[in-house]
């Protein structure tokens, strides 16, 4: 099992590393950028091992009416699952029955983790709140920070500056 995983595979992780803090964090982490990384990182000092669910292309269309993603669930994955403090990523094909992070039910009972992730501007905080009271995995909520260097990069704000170097 190498770090691009099947979600089917979930389970396995949790086998393979039994003793270790699984952390999981999801998102759809297009045209990743160093905020992405830096979440990473603050994800990462939570546990051993951090696994990344990626919203599939089909998700994302359905839950945002944007034109995104700008690049596809193959190329978000492979990018992802390059990044140091990844050690495994996978793409949420399911679609949303009721509620956007149906999935993310399934996903916690397979994978088991000991900590998941979000920050303070992800979607449907109570929601996800509600959601880990049925397990015993930890929510830790992140606040978004970025260096001032970093210029509070966002994937939003870069398509917003290459929209405007095009007039």
């Amino acid at each position: 099992m190498g770090p691009q995983i099947a979600r089917h595979d979930l389970s396995k992780i949790r086998e393979k590393h039994k003793d270790k803090k699984v952390v999981f964090c999801s998102g759809g982490f297009d045209l990743t950028h160093a905020g992405h990384i830096l979440f990473f990182e603050d994800c990462k000092k939570y546990g051993d091992i951090l696994v990344v669910g990626i919203g599939g292309d089909a998700v994302r269309k359905k839950d945002k009416d944007d034109g995104r993603p700008i690049l596809n669930e193959h190329t978000r994955l492979k990018t992802v699952v390059s990044l140091k403090p990844v050690d495994y990523a996978f793409v949420i094909h399911d679609l949303p029955v009721e509620h956007t992070l149906d999935a993310l039910i399934d996903i916690m009972k397979e994978l088991r983790p000991d900590v998941y992730v979000i920050n303070t501007d992800a979607s449907h905080i109570p929601y996800r709140e509600n959601m880990v009271k049925t397990t015993s995995t930890k929510l830790v909520i992140l606040d978004r920070t970025c260096p001032p260097e970093f210029e509070k990069i966002s994937t939003t704000g870069i398509i917003e500056k290459i929209k405007r170097l095009q007039k």
